[in-house]
């Protein structure tokens, strides 16, 4: 099921303030209008699961306390979010982050720093349930 943008429910989970409003603003720019953010784990989980459905989360992978690793094993053991794709998005391109990533279940792999005029298509290409695997 192909979701839009504009209709697709996006969760930016991510502690860099500057990483965390340039993911915003290009989702918007694209034409997402349900995008939420939050700087942790705990928070993003708690406040996804009372919105009527998360159809994507785009993770930092290396945050403090907890790691997008932690949050994809909660998203994936959540009765409600389960079904909701989840995307590294981090800064850590090496290859063994990306086998580990890929090993673990995400549904996609975005390396930082974004391509500013590729990362809505990739988004896109990701709520039409292809998988993105880019780094650099």
């Amino acid at each position: 099921m192909t979701i839009s943008l504009a209709d697709a429910y996006i969760m930016v989970v991510e502690d860099d303030p500057d990483a965390h409003l340039i993911m915003l603003d290009l989702l918007r720019m694209a034409g997402a209008s349900r995008c939420y953010s939050r700087k942790s784990v705990a928070s993003a989980i708690q406040f996804a699961a009372k919105l009527p459905r998360m159809d994507l989360f785009l993770a930092d992978i290396n945050m403090p306390l907890e790691s997008g690793y932690d949050l994809l094993e909660q998203v994936r053991a959540h009765e409600t979010l389960k079904s909701a794709r989840v995307v590294a998005v981090t800064a850590g391109t090496l290859q063994d982050d990306v086998d580990r990533a890929r090993e673990l279940g995400f549904d996609g792999f975005i390396g930082k720093p974004l391509m500013a005029d590729k990362f809505a298509d990739q988004v896109q290409r990701v709520l039409a349930g292809e998988t993105v695997w880019v780094w650099r």
